[in-house]
């Protein structure tokens, strides 16, 4: 930490600390998620907590005063939404799906992760696996994955704004408390420069 910048990277970090533990607050909060298509329903956002556990920031020093966030890649998609090819994000996205659809195989872990059970379509209970050998239960498990992979790529994914959110809030309080930490910081320049 720099003597001449030390009061505006505190303000700097203690900015980032509440945004990320705003964010991950959204993330692990059950709350009601509007779709894509309109519908709305309560749910957590985590699955496996990985995203949530991604989130952190970084403060670089030299020259400029930089500010970073990061967090897992897929992160940005959930944040922004994305536009299915049926339905589109309230307000737009600059992401959506062009002819491909979610991996298969990302949805297969996610199953895992869920523990989802099999329905039968017919009946709308759930499915009995006993009985079938290991091919057997991994198709069923394939042809799940495609229907809500083909599902997904038509409803899209909906906007959460867990970090947008919190981003902006946070945000908006940022500049006072900048520039009197700027002011503290040009205060102690001057007087670390008169010695």
């Amino acid at each position: 930490m720099s003597v001449v910048t030390q009061n505006t990277e505190r303000v700097l970090r203690q900015f980032a600390e509440r945004v990320i533990k705003a964010a991950r607050l959204n993330l692990g909060a059950t709350r009601t998620i509007t779709y894509n298509d309109g519908k709305k329903k309560r749910r957590r956002q985590v699955s496996s907590g990985k995203l949530k556990d991604s989130l952190d920031y970084d403060i670089t020093t030299g020259v400029h005063l930089l500010m970073s966030f990061t967090m897992e890649d897929y992160g940005k998609y959930i944040d922004e939404g994305v536009s299915g090819t049926k339905y589109k994000v309230p307000n737009g996205s600059r992401f959506g799906f062009d002819g491909k659809q979610p991996p298969k195989g990302s949805i297969r872990t996610w199953m895992a992760q869920k523990k989802v059970k099999l329905r039968d379509l017919k009946t709308n209970s759930f499915k009995s696996l006993q009985g079938m050998d290991a091919a057997q239960k991994d198709k069923q498990y394939d042809q799940a994955a495609f229907l809500i992979s083909r599902s997904i790529k038509q409803r899209g994914i909906p906007k959460s704004e867990f970090f947008q959110a919190p981003f902006r809030l946070e945000f908006e309080k940022l500049p006072e408390e900048v520039l009197q930490a700027i002011s503290m910081d040009v205060d102690e320049f001057l007087k670390f420069t008169k010695r």
